[in-house]
């Protein structure tokens, strides 16, 4: 004996059923009652594989120290510097973003009247400068002594520029980064007094 069994679905057709379940292609833009925080914003170099851009009104003329070994850049307030004056340079914090959408800060170093503008400080100045306006990424030739840059050759639209002003991306991002005196621990690292 055959029995037939009835649907209890409605008589709604696979298409429509489709439709009402589609969200729309922009899903990750903008959920409903969430805004994604800025609390880590990463001090470094780009990397050889990531495409970027640099805001073209965002930097500031610094000074740095760059801590090798632990991999750690801090940056000094002007009234500390000359007491560190082999370890502090002169850098420009450029503001950049990924992709990806992440938001660094690329310190590029600045010339020294008493060291002569190389290679690696022109081209890098030079690849922030290109940035402002189109997609690049750099890598480091070590031939040349120099940063190679590559342009994307897709249309990869304008960057989405963190709604954070560029006194608080630099705030964050130096977070625990600032020798502001004397006695910071940096400080007594460098002059072997800790």
């Amino acid at each position: 004996m055959h029995t037939e069994l009835k649907s209890t679905a409605t008589d709604e057709s696979g298409d429509e059923i489709l439709e009402s379940l589609r969200i729309s292609q922009d899903y990750g833009r903008g959920s409903v009652g969430v805004r994604k925080l800025l609390t880590t914003i990463p001090v470094r170099k780009p990397s050889k594989d990531e495409f970027f851009r640099t805001h073209p009104d965002h930097f500031l003329d610094c000074s740095a120290v760059e801590l090798k070994a632990e991999r750690e850049t801090y940056f000094v307030v002007p009234a500390v510097a000359p007491v560190i004056p082999e370890f502090a340079v002169p850098v420009r914090l450029r503001q950049c973003i990924s992709r990806q959408g992440i938001v660094f800060l690329w310190p590029i170093k600045l010339p020294r009247d008493d060291r002569r503008a190389d290679g690696w400080l022109t081209s890098a100045a030079e690849a922030a400068t290109l940035a402002e306006t189109r997609w690049i990424r750099v890598a480091a030739d070590m031939h040349l002594s120099a940063y190679q840059t590559y342009q994307a050759i897709a249309e990869l639209g304008d960057p989405q520029w963190p709604t954070e002003s560029w006194a608080n991306i630099v705030k964050i991002a130096l977070q625990n980064r600032r020798i502001d005196r004397e006695d910071h621990a940096v400080v007594r690292q460098l002059l072997g007094q800790e």
